[in-house]
């Protein structure tokens, strides 16, 4: 698990990457957000730094792992973001940690329309290792990066597979409203996402729901437009004192 610091912190901003990624990229939203918000990238097994570990094959057992990386003495209060994948678990998290009676703050959400519907993509990871990598390419739901690197492709691949088998067989199985705030985000040139898909998150909340839609594709987490929106998102939720104090 990697830990980005802040000095006096009144939030903690847990991250769970998209299917196949790891933890380390998402340390780079330390730069977009308050003062005070420290900002813990969540490492999977088989993921990043975590790579020689078997990926996990079930939305429960990835729920469990993500509460153990946080902590049974989780520190209060926090928010939980997940991008595209690490959206439905930053969600399901929720949940499991509602059950318990300590919920986050806020759950926000990017690139993943809501759980209640079936994917916007074509089944995906039974294809052999080509063809599953030129779908993502197709729908703009790979870094370029990794198309353009076939031998560290091949070592993302196992994971990547698995996350998105959790994803292309996951079922909504909850029928009460979440008493979490949501704040979704999505890019404009999405494939993967739409309007409706991404507003349809207003329906799993009993609180404040809102959608953001910025200019770019499926991974716009460095775009300074992102950034300015979830700055501006988190503030709302700064105790007075931090207020006060940027």
């Amino acid at each position: 698990m990697t830990q980005v610091s802040t000095t006096e912190t009144w939030l903690t901003l847990y991250c769970v990457p998209h299917a196949g990624g790891g933890a380390q990229p998402y340390a780079r939203l330390e730069a977009a957000v308050p003062p005070g918000v420290r900002v813990v990238p969540l490492e999977l097994p088989g993921h990043g730094t975590r790579l020689r570990e078997r990926p996990l094959p079930d939305m429960e057992q990835v729920v469990t792992e993500v509460v153990r990386l946080i902590g049974e003495g989780r520190e209060r209060p926090f928010a939980l973001f997940g991008h595209s994948f690490g959206a439905l678990v930053a969600y399901e998290t929720a949940r499991r940690l509602r059950e318990r009676g300590t919920p986050p703050e806020l759950l926000l959400v990017s690139g993943r329309i809501s759980p209640e519907l079936p994917p916007s993509h074509e089944p995906l990871h039974q294809l052999p290792d080509a063809a599953l990598a030129a779908g993502l390419s197709r729908m703009g739901g790979i870094p370029q990066v990794l198309l353009d690197t076939p031998s560290v492709l091949r070592v993302f691949l196992p994971a990547l597979r698995a996350d998105l088998r959790i994803v292309e067989t996951y079922a909504h199985p909850h029928t009460e409203p979440l008493d979490v705030p949501i704040a979704a985000y999505a890019g404009l040139d999405d494939l993967l996402t739409d309007r409706d898909g991404m507003a349809a998150w207003a329906g799993l909340t009993a609180e404040r729901f809102e959608l953001t839609l910025l200019r770019g594709g499926h991974f716009f987490l460095d775009e300074p437009e992102f950034r300015t929106a979830l700055t501006d998102r988190l503030e709302r939720i700064a105790p007075r004192s931090a207020r006060a104090a940027t």
